[in-house]
């Protein structure tokens, strides 16, 4: 028996599971992976966007309380980050 959100062909709850799955794929890929360089992936990248996002990471750690902590999106960091890299 299926519960939830269930009109017609469209089952509400497999979507918004599909969503956080790919979520949490891409969280693991960009945050783990290629900013904390968990493996050596795309250690030595020369693309402008990759540099500034991993750039604007490291100053949201630079802090360690919540005050005059940067905050931002995991993919989406102040263009001040990416013109650093021209």
């Amino acid at each position: 028996m299926m519960y939830g959100i269930h009109i017609g062909i469209v089952y509400f709850p497999f979507w918004i599971g599909l969503g956080i799955t790919v979520y949490g794929a891409a969280y693991f890929f960009v945050h783990d992976l290629f900013i904390h360089q968990r493996l050596k992936v795309l250690k030595n990248t020369k693309n402008k966007y990759l540099l500034g996002i991993r750039r604007g990471h490291k100053v949201h750690h630079k802090k360690l309380t919540k005050q005059d902590g940067e905050c931002f999106g995991m993919l989406l960091v102040p263009y001040k980050y990416f013109k650093l890299y021209k």
